[in-house]
């Protein structure tokens, strides 16, 4: 019985093999098989389209993975250049901004051609109210030498005042901003510069960012916007730099005086870097500097020579017409 069943599933097994065989041969065009078998291949074509199927579906299934990895490859690209620009978008507007700032003190300092600019960034800011003084990464070496002169104004590449230095060491300096109470400077009403004010800090209004002119007479006009400068007397801050714009007008007081509070132009807040005016003296003339004075002192020596000598020639011309008129007439 066992070799029975043995010789059973033999016999399955050569049939299968047949088939396949044949499967195979009528798959072939004008193969003996393909011509002969025409009602068996219609009883193996729905074996023939499943193996059909199965093997399609298998290969669009790697094309499709193949396809994903393609595209997740290419969209970390994307992303990396995506970063890439973005990041000289930065870079070109971080660029464009140090081109206006730069443009701005080209411009002031053609306006104000006696003094020198120097830059400096912000080191460090108030840590609060009792403390009101900024530090910036220039001092003593740069030319800011308290000991030598004054005071020196500072300012950002706008023209806008932001104070001016309190005391300075080797490297760094400490500015005093226009909003601390020990802070003053001489201004004028930028549409009525007929008469100076003194703007001025104040402690209770340095909170608020604000400051204020006192002692303005009744019948001065003065509106709320009108934009206040530097008047450049007293010898520290030039003519024509922005202080501010008057927000608020208080009532004339009993001396007949009124008091404006004035909205600062500076914006501490966006302030990063800012420039120090220092004024050059006589002897810190450059040596080509010199060198033009001297030409141009020379040129002037040769001009009133030559004056000279053109009046001296007017003058024996003058002669030579009278004493040739007297021989004339005798």
């Amino acid at each position: 019985m066992f070799k029975n069943k043995r010789n059973r599933y033999l016999l399955i097994f050569i049939v299968a093999i047949i088939v396949v065989i044949l499967m195979i041969y009528s798959l072939i065009p004008n193969s003996i098989v393909n011509k002969t078998s025409s009602p068996f291949s219609a009883l193996l074509r729905p074996i023939e389209n499943l193996i059909d199927t199965v093997s399609e579906k298998s290969k669009n299934y790697f094309l499709t993975i193949k396809s994903n990895n393609d595209l997740i490859k290419e969209n970390k690209e994307l992303t990396e250049q995506n970063v890439e620009l973005r990041l000289q978008v930065k870079e070109n507007e971080a660029a464009a901004i140090e081109f206006d700032k730069i443009k701005n003190i080209y411009n002031l300092s053609n306006k104000y051609d006696y003094v020198n600019f120097v830059g400096a960034r912000i080191l460090q800011k108030p840590l609060n109210n009792q403390l009101n003084l900024y530090r910036i990464d220039r001092g003593i070496d740069a030319g800011i030498d308290l000991s030598e002169k004054e005071g020196f104004p500072v300012i950002d590449a706008n023209g806008y005042v932001f104070g001016r230095i309190y005391n300075s060491d080797a490297l760094t300096s400490k500015v005093l901003p226009l909003t601390s109470e020990g802070f003053s400077v001489s201004c004028f009403l930028k549409e009525n510069r007929g008469q100076a004010f003194i703007f001025k800090g104040d402690k209770d209004l340095k909170n608020q960012g604000l400051c204020k002119i006192e002692e303005i007479p009744a019948e001065t006009i003065l509106n709320v916007g009108d934009q206040i400068i530097t008047s450049g007397l007293g010898g520290i801050f030039p003519y024509g730099l922005s202080l501010g714009e008057v927000v608020e007008i208080l009532s004339v007081d009993s001396q007949g005086y009124q008091t404006a509070i004035v909205k600062p132009a500076i914006n501490f807040g966006d302030t990063e870097s800012v420039f120090v005016l220092t004024n050059k003296d006589i002897e810190e003339i450059p040596d080509n500097s010199e060198t033009e004075v001297t030409e141009k002192t020379k040129e002037n020596e040769k001009i009133e020579e030559s004056e000279e000598i053109v009046q001296t020639s007017e003058q024996t011309s003058d002669e030579t017409i009278s004493v040739t008129d007297e021989q004339q007439g005798n």
